[in-house]
């Protein structure tokens, strides 16, 4: 992971502008507050394809990213199968980063 993909993370979770965890992340889903989904790239396959199919009803870009415990580690938490990002101007920096090539991973 770069840092600046880790910084942007460590600047969303200092705003308050992360949600993470299955549960927590589903429920933002439900209230349209998800701007940019992260998945752990090691999460179940049932995760991912709930996840994806969320992100796709919802039209929100979607990234798969290192692992559950690097996840959890960035953020301070345990380890993380999911992490919404609920600012818009916080998730197109996390997702132009991601884009830019800036860090190893998967889109869908």
């Amino acid at each position: 992971m770069t840092d600046v993909v880790a910084s942007l993370l460590g600047l969303c979770r200092r705003a308050g502008k992360v949600i993470s965890g299955e549960t927590a992340v589903q429920n933002a889903f439900l209230k349209n507050e998800v701007k940019l989904l992260i998945l752990a790239g090691d999460a179940s396959k049932r995760s991912q394809e709930k996840f994806i199919q969320l992100a796709r009803e919802n039209s929100v870009p979607a990234f798969y990213y290192s692992s559950k415990n690097e996840l959890g580690f960035l953020l301070g938490k345990a380890p993380r199968t999911a992490v919404a990002i609920i600012d818009e101007q916080l998730a197109r920096g996390i997702a132009g980063a991601m884009e830019r090539g800036e860090v190893n991973l998967c889109t869908f």
